[in-house]
């Protein structure tokens, strides 16, 4: 437990609204001088990236991924209805055949960010949700392995959002939209010269 109190005292809090907090690859170096290989191993397979199927072998990792893939499943649920497209083209099942998006509260959260008016709105209200379920799974643990892997998802979020711009994104939206007007309008006077 040492060299796990001395780590997890050493770190700066974080809060959803941190803007400056350390990016996850220097956290896993600092974690690196204090980590076995084994727990540092199981450290860095922690990640908000969509989840594998199988168990990682860690309750928090598992419960971490079968909530991110249920999530994503219940957008896909959303986002499927709406379009009416094939909803079981897209689903992420595990090997028993589940796709957790029964886990609880998933479907609410899919709706509300779908809902939002913006990609940016609903991505927030994704993260915002990402964030509570991690606060759920950090609670009793303060200084052990579980209480870092759950930090570094949420340095993960914190650097993931860092990365949204307003500006750049309306600028990439205009020029998506501008791109496929184009070929619009190319295919358009393509068809009526022949």
């Amino acid at each position: 437990m040492g060299q796990f109190y001395f780590l997890v005292a050493s770190l700066p809090t974080v809060s959803y609204e941190s803007r400056d907090a350390i990016e996850p690859d220097a956290f896993l170096d600092i974690a690196r001088r204090h980590l076995t290989d084994g727990e540092l191993e199981t450290l860095e397979r922690a990640s908000i990236a969509p989840a594998p199927a199988e168990s990682v072998g860690h309750r928090i990792i598992d419960d971490w991924n079968r909530f991110e893939r249920g999530l994503r499943n219940a957008l896909v649920r959303v986002r499927a209805t709406q379009r009416r497209v094939d909803v079981a083209v897209h689903l992420r099942i595990d090997d028993a055949g589940d796709d957790a998006s029964d886990a609880p509260g998933v479907s609410d959260i899919a709706r509300e960010a779908n809902a939002h008016e913006t990609p940016l709105g609903g991505e927030d209200a994704l993260n915002h949700a990402r964030w509570r379920f991690l606060d759920e799974l950090e609670t009793g643990h303060f200084f052990d392995l579980d209480r870092l892997i759950v930090y570094y998802l949420k340095l993960q979020i914190l650097a993931r959002r860092r990365h949204f711009n307003r500006a750049e994104g309306e600028q990439r939206y205009q020029t998506i939209t501008e791109g496929i007007m184009n070929d619009y309008y190319q295919e358009s006077s393509g068809e009526q010269s022949e």
